[in-house]
């Protein structure tokens, strides 16, 4: 039993992820770190996006070059005054309702 709980331990800790919210340059990203990727997030603090977004193919944080691979789930969810959004081809992945 003691082994088991111990693989089951080291699985645990060798799979896990940690992924951090932070804001670049007036995006929010998802950047996880053991990936080295990152994702658009909703805008935080209830406001919205606007404007003319481009969506850069990395971001830097703290030292880190995380590449952008995704736009998550609402992310642009109601941004009623966002003009144009450039993607690159970094992303790969659309979540449901993105725009």
């Amino acid at each position: 039993m003691k082994k088991l709980l111990l693989f089951v331990m080291m699985l645990f800790v060798t799979t896990s992820v940690s992924a951090l919210e932070v804001e670049i340059d007036g995006l929010w990203y998802e950047v996880i770190s053991k990936l080295k990727e990152a994702k658009i997030i909703q805008y935080k603090d209830g406001n919205k996006y606007y404007g003319n977004i481009i969506i850069p193919e990395t971001v830097n944080y703290e030292g880190v070059t995380y590449e952008v691979t995704s736009i998550s789930n609402n992310a642009f969810e109601e941004c009623s005054m966002l003009k144009s959004i450039k993607i690159p081809n970094s992303v790969t992945f659309l979540g449901d309702c993105a725009f």
